[in-house]
């Protein structure tokens, strides 16, 4: 009986070791989920779409606490199946999608073929006409 239970705890241990990998999602890899869902595959995996995502994921290292930078993408990937983080989700893919917006030319480059180009994170402040999707950005 007692061996019969370490080899289940041990195959368990293993087990878990295994998929813990698996089934962990990192921020950069929600962020590309999220650019693919929205403007496809093409804009996603686009060199400026990867410099994006590397602003954003500093950013969100920089206000997230250690023990909820993995454990918050993962249920976000488990959202369908959990009703509490499906509207964090939502929130995050809005806020990302109309963040990524303003910070690129992404409508022009699928509308028109134009390479994508990543003009940095918006601030009105800082550079008022900067934004992409104004009449003002020919």
């Amino acid at each position: 009986m007692r061996r019969r239970t370490l080899l289940a705890g041990g195959v368990g241990v293993l087990v878990a070791a295994i998929a813990a990998p698996l089934l962990t999602r990192r921020i950069d890899d929600e962020l590309r989920h999220i650019l693919r869902a929205s403007f496809g595959d093409t804009i996603a995996d686009d060199p400026e779409a990867s410099l994006f995502i590397t602003d954003v994921a500093a950013i969100w290292d920089d206000i997230t606490p250690p023990a909820q930078r993995v454990t918050k993408p993962t249920t976000w990937m488990l959202s369908p199946l959990l009703v509490g983080p499906r509207a964090e989700r939502e929130n995050l893919t809005e806020v990302v999608t109309q963040t990524f917006m303003h910070s690129t030319n992404a409508i022009r480059a699928h509308e028109a073929g134009e390479p994508l180009v990543y003009l940095g994170m918006p601030d009105p402040y800082a550079n008022p006409c900067a934004n992409p999707l104004s009449a003002m950005w020919l």
